[in-house]
């Protein structure tokens, strides 16, 4: 081999293998750093130090400076390390010491008993010191993994913060701009406050009421300078809350008002929604309660998400262990705003059939006393703050079992149950329970809000769902009773003129529309059994399997029978025909009003749409029923006269005018405002009329391309399901 060749391949090895050397800077000793001459670092003492004769006064890197200040980042790493380990071998060696003392000694004497008895206060006081030395330990390895990056971050820049994160990726259409509304005068906004607290804030009491109305007069006072930016974020958002609930249609007054002070609250979202802090978490709960009732301008499913990140950060989604020192004003606060957040994010998981953003499992918080932390408003007395306490902790109970059933129901597993009915019933009964015991102190308002929500839970729970694709002729009929009544107690509640009337949001829209749309399904896919059956007999089961394995063997076994069939308001059973046709006409009315209200009135359209062909088909029913009992052939009643209804006296075909067919027909709110209606067409066959999908169009203009098949209740096998978008839209959840 030649020499050249020899030194270029000596070159390249040297290259294939290089060293590896880590690089450590090395600080110089307190000598020659003062001496300011060249320390080669050398221990036990350097050289410089050893030539001078002062190798005792040599001091190394790390004892020069404090512990976790190293100059190293390897040294720094290497104290934390050694740190750990002490702690770690000190709560061994007390765990041993611990077992040791409670060890029963042989030897024992009888008189060496009452020493030992003496001593039990001291063992427990060193168990406790230890439990909290392991947690404390425990706690700092989770601060290493959840805030990994917290140590080297230097902040934002100057174009990205937190509260342009979250408000960037909630936002939906942009806010007006230059309709910052000023702050009204005091006597003004003392009505809104009032208003809030009664309607909203008994149901999800996210602020402590003092603590509230000390922000009202920080902001009110002479000198504003002495407001900070949470207590103009919280009144805004508490006016914006309140006015906007008045609001009958988008673009009124009201709306422009809630709009304006949203805007002027954005002024402090830099300096409140900052994370690391409850405080934040309930700001964004607040723009999230907001967002329910103004649906265009921000998304609600993602600041729920983003409230919920932040409060597990905090760790609120746990109880502090009992050897915590955290005061009880405190502890009261953060059980407050975790239940607030949580019924906010099962009601939103629900009506848009979403994942929850944190399983119950992981979750252990007690439900808030409402003790003597929190003390009564300056304008609502002690019977009606008791009563807005028992309206939240119904609310919460609700929302837990809700997400019980919800969980097993649509998010565990996709296989169908061998025999679900039990299940079913004890899901129904368990609501059925909870709603008999609910506080006689709650208001009318939110009685019937909870009545409502029952009845959508049942129609629900009762539905077509992975776990039970197939529902049984008794349940039909429970959610075609539940419908009706859905349908009549929500009308009767959007018509009441009152200030004190249950709380609409745009997710009441969403329950209506579903609703609504169970309905059609059921009385499409059968009309023969729901309208001219005999009432079908409640079974335990209804499929033939007798393996009980999966049900309690410990439970009395009355909650797992089917619920009795509601009965009828009147002495004699209402025509089911005309039920039918009373309830489509009341969804249409329902869908119409909160269309007005939350600028969605295509939902009214569709539902017209796919309930035309059913309701044509239940006018000529009825109109048959009529006939038949004018030939003697009618029901009678236990009161010795016919069944009537309340259609009138024409044909079918004058139901609608001819020269409007297919047009629209004005029909009446209970308080005399009008609606158009869309007439249905009069089918020559019955092609169409047993429709296997149905298609949902454009909900949303934020949606663009949503359109999605959707399998109804009857195709519903094993592997299907339907979910509601965000913004209305339907999608198959399962395939």
């Amino acid at each position: 081999m030649a020499p050249d060749d020899a030194a270029q391949e000596s070159a390249l090895m040297v290259l294939e293998t290089p060293l590896l050397r880590v690089s450590r800077p090395v600080a110089a000793c307190s000598r020659c750093r003062s001496a300011k001459v060249k320390c080669d670092g050398k221990l036990p003492a350097c050289t410089a130090c050893e030539k001078a004769n002062r190798a005792a006064e040599c001091s190394s890197t790390n004892d020069q400076f404090a512990r976790g200040k190293e100059r190293s980042y390897v040294a720094t790493l290497e104290a934390r390390v050694e740190k750990l380990e002490k702690r770690l071998q000190d709560a061994r060696s007390r765990r041993r010491s611990s077992v040791t003392m409670t060890e029963p000694d042989v030897h024992q004497t009888p008189r060496s008993v009452p020493a030992a008895d003496a001593s039990k206060a001291t063992d427990k006081a060193a168990r406790r010191k230890e439990e909290a030395d392991i947690n404390d330990l425990v706690s700092d390895f989770g601060l290493l993994s959840v805030n990994a990056t917290a140590r080297d971050f230097y902040g934002f820049t100057s174009a990205m913060s937190y509260a342009r994160l979250i408000l960037s990726a909630s936002s939906k259409e942009p806010l007006p701009s230059g309709m910052a509304k000023s702050l009204p005068p005091r006597y003004a906004i003392t009505s809104l406050i009032q208003h809030y607290l009664d309607t909203m804030f008994v149901l999800l009491p996210i602020l402590d009421e003092t603590s509230f109305y000390g922000s009202v007069d920080a902001v009110y006072q002479a000198d504003q300078r002495k407001a900070c930016p949470w207590d103009f974020w919280t009144l805004r958002l508490v006016l914006a809350i309140s006015s906007i609930s008045y609001s009958e249609q988008r673009g009124d007054v009201h709306y422009s008002d809630a709009v304006g002070h949203v805007n002027a609250a954005l002024e402090h979202a830099e300096a409140v929604l900052r994370p690391g802090s409850v405080a934040s978490i309930q700001a964004m709960l607040l723009l999230a309660q907001y967002s329910m009732l103004d649906p265009h301008h921000f998304d609600s499913w993602t600041l729920v998400g983003a409230a919920s990140r932040a409060m597990v950060d905090l760790g609120m989604h746990v109880d502090p262990s009992k050897s915590a020192s955290t005061s009880k004003s405190k502890l009261e606060l953060r059980r407050r705003v975790y239940h607030c957040l949580y019924a906010i994010d099962r009601e939103t998981s629900l009506v848009q059939t979403r994942s929850f953003s944190f399983s119950d499992d992981s979750a252990h918080v007690a439900l808030p006393s409402f003790g003597s932390g929190s003390s009564a408003s300056k304008t609502s007395s002690l019977t009606q703050w008791g009563q807005s306490f028992e309206s939240a902790l119904d609310l919460f109970r609700l929302r837990q079992i809700q997400s019980a059933w919800y969980t097993d129901l649509f998010q565990s597993e996709r296989d169908a149950w061998a025999d679900p009915y039990p299940r079913l019933w004890k899901i129904y009964n368990s609501m059925t329970s909870w709603f008999m015991k609910l506080s006689q102190k709650i208001s009318p308002a939110s009685r019937t809000y909870f009545e409502l929500e029952l009845l959508y839970s049942y129609v629900y729970t009762l539905s077509p769902s992975p776990r039970c694709p197939r529902i049984s002729d008794y349940a039909q009929r429970l959610i075609f009773e539940h419908c009706a009544t859905y349908s009549s107690r929500m009308l009767a509640a959007l018509s009441e003129e009152s200030d004190e009337k249950m709380p609409v949001t745009f997710y009441d829209a969403m329950r209506a529309y579903m609703t609504g749309r169970q309905f059609v399904d059921a009385v499409s896919r059968n009309q023969e059994s729901l309208l001219e059956g005999p009432r079908p007999i409640a079974s335990r089961a209804t499929s033939t399997s007798t393996t009980d394995d999966y049900l309690d063997p410990l439970s009395s076994g009355s909650d797992t029978l089917p619920p009795p069939f509601p009965e009828a308001r009147s002495g004699s059973m209402e025509n089911q025909a005309v039920k039918a046709i009373n309830t489509i006409n009341n969804f249409s009315a329902i869908l119409a009003r909160l269309g007005n209200r939350f600028g969605f009135i295509n939902w009214r359209d569709r539902f017209q749409q796919d309930s035309a062909v059913l309701l044509s088909q239940l006018y000529v029913r009825s109109q048959q029923q009529k006939q038949d009992m004018s030939n003697g052939y009618a029901m009678w009643s236990a009161t010795g006269s016919p069944e009537t209804d309340t259609m009138s006296e024409s044909s079918p075909a004058t139901y609608f005018d001819g020269s409007t067919a297919g047009g629209s027909q004005p029909y009446g709110y209970s308080d005399g405002s009008n609606y158009r209606q869309l007439s249905p067409g009069w089918p020559t066959s019955s092609e169409g009329s047993n429709r296997r999908v149905y298609q949902l169009g454009q909900l949303n203009s934020g949606n663009a391309g949503m359109n999605t098949t959707v399998p109804m209740s009857e195709d519903m096998n094993l592997s299907t399901a339907w979910e509601t978008l965000p913004g209305g839209s339907m999608n198959a959840r399962f395939s």
